[in-house]
């Protein structure tokens, strides 16, 4: 009786499995969805990889299916294929489960040329049962001057030792605008060199790179250019992507996106400096007006936007706007700002420091542990016309050792201070604050896009002391400061 009852079993299931739908079916008639018909590609230098980008190819049937042959149409295609995990630029049988779907991500390297743009292109091929399907891919290509380290130098021990990569300019170069120029490592003017950068000039930096100007070596931006005249310098990093126009940190090494190194010499004007992670570092003045800057923005650096460690520096015209840590950090030096924005809306993460902070001492912890204080004389500091501003409660720091000199005058600026006088930890009844505002009210057009300029109920209208008005004529965009006689706080001046 048992062995009757399990053969009817066995029969039973047999029977049930049979009626089962086949799950291994694999159509061979089907019709396939894109994500896109055609993949854009965002511009890039040629020789240097894309980011990555993604197809989506979709089987909206209930049965899976057997793509015969996916490819890339040109066998010499700058373009690369990962499909549905495997990198190849051709996969035979790609199987889609019903109603699933495969991933195609795609990447670029535009071969070296002679021409300044050039469009890239080439096709998907999906061969079907009947017929082909095609998914067109585009990008631009820019052509580029590359700057590859040749050599490197390392800093520090142990634990604290870096490597600095770096290559050597040509002495006495002009560096035009008619091609880009890419820095990988650092670009470095040498002793008794001298680099100029023309009006309109684009140079990028790859990560953890920037331009060094060393000892007796010489730097001039845009000298002769005349502000708001569309001949800005721009130095940004090398992601061309529209993602990466205002992200902060994406180049800049250890020694600062622009370092002036002791010795060294800067005259920098209608220069752009963006997204770096320090934006200026400029240390150990030998000689006065180590540092000119006029008609320039610093922005969106992800720690420091200007670092002065004992420097000169003469700035008029100058925007220093939405930096991590500090807009402007002085460790002593000498400085003469003139009708400069220092202004800091950072929203990216949590800032505790002040966006301007004068300093005349720096504290370390040495080898054994114990704590070190250096002094350097903050010898002047002298802000006219200027507005210091931000989201945070005290945008103006003072970090004092009174055995050191500590000199400073802020006359006709705008503040932007604790409310709680002791937080402060100064008085602006000390006679070298003079006709200073504290926290009225800037207004600005748009400091979202750092626009700057003063709106129509801006109380920095009309605030200036006529002196450095004279002395700045025109505006960070040309325009005339003096046409009323009152000039305006800051780097712009409005118009009616």
């Amino acid at each position: 009786m048992l062995k009757k009852l399990f053969i009817l079993l066995v029969l039973a299931l047999v029977g049930f499995s049979s009626c089962r739908k086949e799950d291994n079916i694999i159509s061979s008639n089907f019709f396939l969805r894109y994500s896109s018909d055609t993949v854009f590609l965002d511009t890039v230098f040629a020789g240097i990889g894309s980011s990555t980008y993604e197809l989506k190819v979709y089987n909206d049937s209930k049965e899976s299916i057997s793509i015969p042959n996916i490819r890339l149409k040109n066998q010499a295609s700058p373009f690369r294929l990962n499909i549905n995990g495997t990198a190849s630029t051709s996969l035979s049988n790609v199987e889609i489960l019903p109603e699933d779907s495969v991933y195609i991500f795609i990447e670029v390297t535009a071969a070296i040329n002679t021409v300044s743009e050039i469009v890239v292109s080439d096709q998907i091929v999906f061969e079907l049962a009947e017929g082909s399907d095609e998914v067109e891919l585009v990008s631009l290509a820019k052509e580029a001057v590359f700057h590859f380290p040749t050599n490197f130098i390392v800093i520090g021990s142990g634990n604290n030792r870096s490597i600095i990569p770096y290559s050597i300019i040509d002495c006495n170069t002009i560096w035009d605008n008619t091609i880009p120029h890419v820095v990988y490592g650092y670009a470095v003017v040498d002793s008794g060199c001298t680099l100029e950068i023309a009006p309109g000039a684009d140079v990028h930096f790859h990560e953890n790179s920037g331009l060094w100007v060393f000892a007796s070596g010489e730097l001039k931006i845009a000298p002769n250019a005349l502000p708001g005249q569309g001949d800005s310098v721009t130095f940004s990093g090398d992601r061309l992507e529209p993602f990466y126009e205002d992200v902060p940190g994406q180049w800049g090494g250890l020694l600062g996106g622009l370092y002036i190194g002791q010795g060294a010499k800067a005259q920098i004007n209608n220069l752009v400096l963006k997204n770096a992670v320090n934006g200026l570092r400029c240390d150990s003045a030998l000689f006065p007006e180590q540092l000119l800057i006029t008609n320039s923005y610093i922005l969106n650096s992800s720690r420091t936007g200007l670092y002065a460690g004992y420097s000169n520096i003469k700035a008029e015209n100058l925007v220093i706007a939405n930096q991590g840590l500090y807009g402007f950090y002085a460790f002593g030096g000498n400085y003469d700002f003139k009708h400069c924005s220092f202004i800091n809306y950072w929203s990216l993460s949590t800032r505790q420091e002040s966006t301007v902070v004068l300093s005349n001492f720096l504290e370390f912890q040495d080898a054994t542990g114990q704590v070190q204080r250096i002094t350097r004389s903050l010898e002047t500091a002298y802000f006219g016309n200027c507005i210091i501003d931000g989201v945070n409660e005290q945008e103006l720091q003072f970090v004092k050792d009174d055995n050191a000199i500590f000199n400073f005058q802020f006359s006709h600026a705008q503040l932007k201070l604790s409310n709680d006088l002791e937080d402060r930890g100064f008085s602006i009844s000390d006679p070298n604050f003079i006709n200073v505002l504290v926290n009225n009210n800037a207004d600005y057009v748009n400091p979202a896009l750092n626009n700057y300029q003063l709106d129509s109920l801006s109380q920095m209208v009309d605030q200036g002391n006529t002196n450095d008005g004279f002395v700045v004529p025109t505006d960070i965009l040309g325009l005339s400061r003096n046409f009323n006689g009152l000039p305006d706080l800051g780097a712009y001046e409005r118009q009616y």
